[in-house]
């Protein structure tokens, strides 16, 4: 019996000590198994310039080739942005035309200018974050790598990690879908609204595109740090079962001290998050901005577009189409985070229930300590601050759009009465 846990105590500290000197190592980008499985969306995303090239961050680029990448990017997105500011003044001399020929307020106009301009701002936005944040973004992917290994590593003597398909699979159903409908859905509710020629259509298609897409890329590393809590969790299931059959003094420490790893391990996670954030706060920040004015130009639209006669039949059932698409590109980044916050709150409960009948004040230490860290890192999606990113906010937001929606019908319903009593107080 001692022979068997002094074998296993070899392993365990071993494996700690493997674990350990990962930290101390450079780990280049884009070589984790995580980020090659997310490799196919990030070129996506760099295609619609919302982030450099993922060969930009690979070790093994050569430096002319890098240099040659970043100049050809740049430009790309130059390109995209005077195609934000055309679609902009397209966008905005149909709108002046639509509003005198319907005759209506400065209300709807300013609200209708606003969201078209919007369409410059946000890319700009984006890339001008892009410039300032390229070093960050480099720190993010070397420190989901190092957190990968440092993780495996760790749990490589407490019966090893999970499935590796599942993330693979699990990236294909919420982010691959998700851009497949974006890809048809938002096309198909706007085309017919937009009255234009087919190539200004086509454009202003492309850069609605590239502006709700920002929420998929944020839900994409959401995604990542999910998978990596769900690894140290079940890291720290293997840990409890270990401590279970604990038996001495010695195999208990080890135990302890890979508990202690493991609590490391979580608050790098809790610093990841909180880079991530930094990063994405003025895109997410604008993006829930543009969509919430969107839809209520859209709901003032759809009320106005009632009392004309020649409106398209269809058209009204297309804007309450593109209105949803709207709010659910809002809904999945929430839900997603949402998802990941449970999943960091589950922690708590592994830790409570872990019980060890040998030398329990040694483990009580580990747990205070580990509990601790729960009490002042809380783990949040915000955007800087301002606001939360999780299902309350959304809930809260749903509210907030349809409390703004009810004013809006009334204000509308009441400038529509005045107007018929004047015109009648003529005749």
């Amino acid at each position: 019996m001692h022979c068997r846990a002094d074998v296993r105590l070899s392993e365990i500290l071993t494996g700690w000590r493997a674990s350990s000197q990962w930290t101390t190592l450079l780990v280049p980008a884009m070589e984790g198994q995580l980020l090659a499985t997310a490799r196919p969306y990030l070129q996506l995303f760099s295609l619609f310039t919302l982030m450099p090239p993922p060969s930009i961050y690979e070790r093994n680029s050569d430096h002319r080739r890098r240099q040659l990448l970043i100049f050809v990017f740049g430009c790309y997105t130059c390109c995209v942005l005077l195609l934000g500011l055309y679609v902009s003044y397209v966008n905005t001399t149909m709108l002046n035309a639509e509003i005198l020929l319907l005759a209506v307020g400065d209300f709807t106009s300013n609200m209708g200018l606003l969201q078209i301009v919007l369409y410059t701002i946000l890319p700009a936005i984006t890339h001008v974050c892009i410039l300032i944040h390229f070093g960050r973004l480099a720190r993010i992917y070397v420190e989901i790598t190092a957190l990968e290994l440092d993780i495996d590593a760790a749990s490589q003597y407490f019966g090893g990690q999970r499935q590796r398909y599942y993330l693979q699979k699990h990236l294909a159903i919420v982010v691959g879908l998700w851009l497949i409908f974006l890809f048809l859905a938002l096309p198909r509710t706007t085309m017919s609204q937009l009255g234009m020629k087919w190539r200004d259509n086509i454009l202003t298609e492309l850069i609605m595109l590239v502006m709700q897409l920002k929420s998929v890329e944020y839900t994409l590393f959401v995604l990542l740090v999910r998978e990596l809590l769900l690894r140290l969790r079940h890291s720290l299931i293997q840990l409890k079962q270990e401590l279970t059959v604990c038996e001495g003094r010695a195999l208990l420490q080890a135990l302890c001290a890979a508990l202690r790893r493991n609590k490391q391990l979580m608050s790098r996670i809790w610093r990841l998050v909180g880079e991530l954030e930094v990063y994405f706060m003025l895109p997410m920040m604008l993006l829930f901005l543009y969509n919430c004015f969107s839809m209520l130009h859209i709901v003032n639209w759809v009320y106005i577009q009632s009392l004309n006669p020649n409106d398209c039949s269809n058209c009204r059932f297309w804007r309450v189409g593109h209105l949803t698409v709207l709010l659910i590109n809002l809904l999945l980044p929430c839900w997603i985070s949402q998802n990941c916050i449970s999943t960091y709150n589950s922690f708590k409960r592994i830790i409570h229930s872990i019980r060890c009948g040998f030398y329990p004040q040694l483990l009580k230490n580990a747990l205070r300590e580990y509990s601790l860290q729960f009490e002042h890192l809380k783990l949040r999606f915000t955007c800087g601050g301002f606001f939360d990113i999780n299902l309350s906010c959304f809930g809260s937001m749903v509210v907030t759009m349809a409390s703004f929606t009810i004013i809006l019908i009334q204000f509308k319903m009441q400038g529509f009465l005045s107007t018929s009593k004047s015109k009648a107080g003529q005749q």
